[in-house]
């Protein structure tokens, strides 16, 4: 108002009311597009292509992620046939994990097609027990596949398990082994060896049902460590249509409907859980549930809305793994198609444990949470051992909604094997249980760094909120000012009136 401290009185009313008014506009439209502005400049990196921010974390994540191994110990095994399977707990044996992606194929629909290497090194420092020299007891893995595969041929079953027994493949229904040969290193097993040799003598056509792993020895992660083939072959969205579509999964193995599972679980559905896409300020509410596909399961693993959290200051939404992953359609509808049986003979298993059989290699094999956290009670009466703990066992995702980027994940499950007799010879009077063989924990949590990289994007939007307050405030000061100064000081003016000349004389 000081420039217009010469002019009239009129002249400086319009300005000083002028100029106020303009700073008031200013603020409301700053405060309108701001944060809309700021959202669709930061969507341009929420894109998985070179050169965005997203891209760069996800072909090279800055975080650490581990892989905590347990083992179960079948401690009283010599006693199979009078006592019930006690189970100890061997591990933590950590590894830390790092991911490569390979073979990256950009489409015209928008979306990437990539396999990925997982390569794991041991950390001692972050483990429990020695890796190198401890053992572990536990059923015959092999054996029992071979007796479930063929336990509706009773042809084949009793020419296998004849071979068996008369060549001496087998002489026990348990392993023996080093923890380092069941987890990476593999298990030379004369058994598997010759299965696989008498198979491929076989003509194609007369080849007994069995589905083994194309190894030629045994370990629950054997060649797995580096392998960019063994997790199959992903095709997610890359967000350049819509930021929803960012690293939503469309294929796996080049098909949108696996055969593992039937409807709505054999679906290829949510994402690899490393990248999600942004809800920026769209959100309008808390989504009950986010699924994440695991090619462990070859299904996905859907967890339901907790609660609030925060993490280094961020503002964060949890979900976790409740009964409903694993019902089998006990308790719920919708999980119905977890059952790989003909329909009228689901549920066949209780709820608490899935079946994954088909996706490993033909084996009996379930997936639960650790301990059977969550799962029937017919579970844990089976064996000993288990101590289930909400705390210890849960299946936890957290995310910042408004970049969609990870908090925290701590990603658990236990396999089992569904232990019968299945008409072996060497399995007579085993305990027909549900028999936990291994369980893994995958963590992964936000580092402060990275925290603050959050906190500066998060806060993006409120700044030009912020600074519309203030010229908002600025600007009806100056109105108030203004009609002040106009009443009191700025008063019109009278014109000038012309003098009568004889009046005056």
């Amino acid at each position: 108002m000081g420039c217009c401290s010469n002019w009239s009185p009129t002249a400086k009313r319009i300005c000083a009311l002028s100029s106020a008014t303009g700073v008031c506009v200013f603020a409301l439209v700053l405060g309108l597009i701001w944060p809309p502005l700021v959202w669709q400049i930061a969507k341009t990196e929420f894109v998985l292509e070179p050169g965005t921010e997203v891209y760069k974390n996800w072909i090279e994540p800055p975080i650490d992620t581990y892989l905590e191994l347990y083992l179960w110990n079948w401690t009283n095994a010599d006693a199979y046939r009078t006592e019930k399977p006690h189970l100890e707990q061997l591990g933590p044996y950590t590894f830390r994990e790092r991911h490569e992606r390979v073979n990256l194929e950009w489409h015209d629909n928008d979306t990437l097609t990539f396999q990925q290497r997982r390569i794991w090194h041991y950390e001692p420092e972050k483990s429990v027990g020695d890796y190198e020299n401890d053992r572990v007891v536990t059923i015959n893995p092999v054996l029992l596949t071979v007796g479930y595969a063929l336990r509706d041929d009773p042809v084949f079953l009793f020419y296998v398990d004849g071979i068996i027994t008369m060549n001496g493949l087998a002489t026990t229904p348990f392993y023996d082994v080093l923890v380092r040969e069941m987890i990476f290193e593999g298990y030379d097993d004369e058994l598997l060896t010759s299965l696989l040799a008498l198979i491929a003598l076989l003509p194609e056509e007369s080849r007994p049902p069995i589905d083994l792993p194309p190894y030629d020895r045994f370990g629950w992660f054997f060649g797995r460590n580096g392998s960019e083939t063994y997790d199959g072959t992903f095709t997610i969205g890359t967000g350049k249509d819509s930021v929803h579509n960012t690293g939503v999964m469309r294929l796996w193995n080049g098909v949108s409907q696996t055969e593992y599972y039937p409807g709505e679980c054999g679906r290829i559905r949510g994402t690899t859980g490393e990248v999600w896409p942004p809800w920026g300020p769209t959100l309008s509410h808390t989504p009950s549930n986010v699924s994440v596909f695991a090619p462990d399961v070859c299904s996905s693993v859907t967890l339901q809305y907790f609660e609030k959290m925060e993490r280094y200051g961020i503002d964060g939404l949890r979900w976790i793994g409740n009964d409903r992953v694993f019902d089998n359609g006990v308790h719920y509808e919708e999980t119905a198609c977890q059952c790989t049986a003909n329909d009228e003979s689901c549920p066949v298993l209780d709820n608490g444990a899935m079946d994954v059989s088909k996706c490993k290699f033909g084996a009996p094999a379930t997936v639960s949470f650790p301990h059977f956290y969550l799962a029937n009670e017919s579970y844990l009466e089976g064996v000993s051992g288990m101590k289930p703990d909400e705390k210890e066992h849960r299946f936890e995702m957290e995310l910042e909604p408004y970049t969609g980027v990870p908090l925290g994940v701590r990603a658990q499950l236990q396999v089992n094997l569904d232990v019968k007799q299945y008409g072996m010879t060497l399995l007579k009077d085993i305990p027909e249980v549900m028999l936990p063989v291994l369980w893994f924990r995958q963590t992964a949590s936000l580092t402060e760094e990275l925290a603050d990289d959050i906190k500066l994007i998060l806060i993006l939007p409120d700044v030009g909120v912020y600074v519309a307050y203030g010229l908002g405030a600025l600007g009806v000061i100056g109105l108030i000012l203004a009609v002040y100064f106009s009443v009191t000081r700025w008063k019109l003016e009278s014109p000038p009136q012309p003098v009568d000349v004889k009046t005056a004389l």
